[in-house]
């Protein structure tokens, strides 16, 4: 069987690895993707293992939701397995800052603990997912212990803004996920099956109801037994260039920023994040892992998300200032003496429904993999080996199917319900960004104003039976979603 994977993020390389593990010998694995990885949300990402964390209030309501949380949870479960194989395929093989990797837990790039801290700095929208956290946690019976924010270690925020309520949860951890990719690379160049190509997909062609040809832009061409496409959000991209003549929802740009900093006198070993709030993940500070002989006092700061119809190849000022000022005044105030070692921008690929979209077309020999937003790196385990199983032919749970790229744009939500989760995150969002409202009705009038666009805006677009979803806001706006 011969298996091209157009792709190099980390969905795409551990599709191929699992590929890779049972492989004989006439096998053929050809990863396609640039070196550089432009835009690679992978490369951008915070890499928690964050399912609880994670959680908002009325998040788990719908069959869809709790069925997506399952999986989530599951990947937190499969990480410390899948990240063996991965060590002892790569053995001597290693990067070096992978060299003395031992896994889960304190193994260097990955360990587990994290702390959410409950604060002041938005609005009570935090304190609602807070509390659903807390709630998802009791209700599956996950361990956790509430703690006092003040022994949270080298969580020093300013006055104004710490936290009055504090959890940890054990079981959810990190990666560095540069290191996680430069270990995949190393495993799957080793092995003899699997050929890499330094070269992104143009687009592909048909002939019938199988893809015939996938064409690089060096103008390489592949042919193969079954082609996976997993770009991320360059996705669309490539559907139009190839005119394949099947329906799929557009991807999005979710341009994010995170900061790699070096801060020498306060490092960390546990991740420390809020709830999410106002249409994003909130504030986090994760150990950045870099070698095994150095200081272990490098941490990412996130994360932004900017949707966007086209890419944008370089964070937003606005982007970086917000995540600084946030991650010294919320996490730790001495944060303003750290070394700056890196902004990283990734294309979060995120679907118009928001779901994302995951299996089988209506060409027999192609499978998509996208629109997984920023739950791709953790969610990698459990994609993949559905994927192997869908190449092999063997069962797999029906409710995936629930992800199938073709599928009509799911409307999970309601008009009333996405108008008032629309006002909600909007209003938390202004809090974040220094909102200080006048002694009157401000709050109030604020609310009044944002329902009555929203309203205009779904009438506009023919929503009048399904809501959109907050974050699609701008793109439905500016006509780059279609009803």
């Amino acid at each position: 069987m011969k298996t091209v994977i157009l792709g190099n993020g980390i969905i795409a390389l551990s599709v191929a690895f699992r590929l890779a593990m049972r492989s004989s010998e006439n096998d053929e694995i050809i990863v396609a993707g640039p070196t550089t990885r432009t835009g690679s949300a992978t490369l951008a990402a915070g890499a928690m293992l964050n399912s609880f964390a994670e959680i908002e209030a009325g998040s788990l309501e719908s069959e869809l939701d709790l069925y997506r949380f399952e999986l989530s949870h599951l990947a937190t479960r499969m990480w410390p397995k899948f990240e063996k194989e991965i060590i002892e395929a790569a053995g001597s093989s290693l990067p070096y800052g992978c060299s003395k990797c031992q896994g889960f837990p304190g193994g260097g790039c990955v360990d587990i603990g994290t702390y959410v801290v409950n604060n002041t700095a938005a609005d009570d929208l935090d304190d609602e997912n807070y509390d659903a956290i807390v709630a998802a946690l009791d209700a599956f019976d996950e361990p956790f212990k509430h703690v006092s924010p003040r022994d949270i270690p080298n969580y020093m925020p300013e006055q104004r803004h710490r936290a009055t309520r504090a959890l940890y949860i054990p079981n959810e951890g990190w990666f560095n996920p540069r290191l996680m990719l430069e270990k995949l690379d190393a495993a799957l160049a080793k092995h003899p099956s699997v050929k890499f190509i330094d070269s992104p997909v143009d687009r592909l062609e048909k002939s019938g109801l199988q893809i015939d040809t996938a064409i690089l832009e060096n103008g390489q061409r592949l042919s193969a037994d079954h082609f996976i496409l997993a770009t991320g959000a360059t996705v669309s991209h490539v559907l139009n260039k190839s005119d394949l003549g099947i329906e799929i929802q557009r991807i999005f740009y979710g341009v994010g920023v995170s900061i790699e900093i070096q801060s020498p006198e306060f490092p960390h070993t546990k991740c420390i994040r809020t709830p999410n709030r106002g249409l994003a993940c909130g504030i986090y500070t994760v150990p950045y892992f870099t070698n095994p002989d150095g200081p272990n006092d490098h941490i990412l700061l996130g994360a932004s998300n900017y949707l966007s119809p086209t890419p944008i190849h370089g964070g937003k000022i606005s982007s970086v200032e917000s995540i600084l000022n946030a991650a010294i005044q919320q996490v730790n105030f001495n944060f303003y003496r750290a070394n700056l070692v890196r902004v990283n921008v990734g294309w979060r690929p995120t679907s118009q429904d928001t779901y994302p979209l995951l299996g089988k077309t209506s060409y027999s020999n192609l499978i998509i993999l996208s629109g997984t937003k920023r739950d791709g790196f953790h969610m990698s385990p459990v994609i993949s080996e559905k994927v192997v199983a869908m190449l092999y032919g063997e069962p797999i749970d029906e409710r995936f199917e629930v992800f199938s790229p073709e599928r009509k744009p799911i409307r999970a939500l309601t008009r009333k319900e996405a108008i008032a989760k629309a006002v909600r995150h909007q209003i938390s969002a202004n809090y974040q960004h220094g909102f200080n409202p006048a002694q009157n009705r401000m709050p109030a009038q604020l609310a009044e104003m944002y329902q009555d666009g929203l309203e205009r805006l779904h009438d506009q677009v023919g929503a009048i039976d399904w809501g959109i979803p907050p974050e699609m806001l701008d793109m439905y706006r500016y006509g780059h979603a279609l009803s």
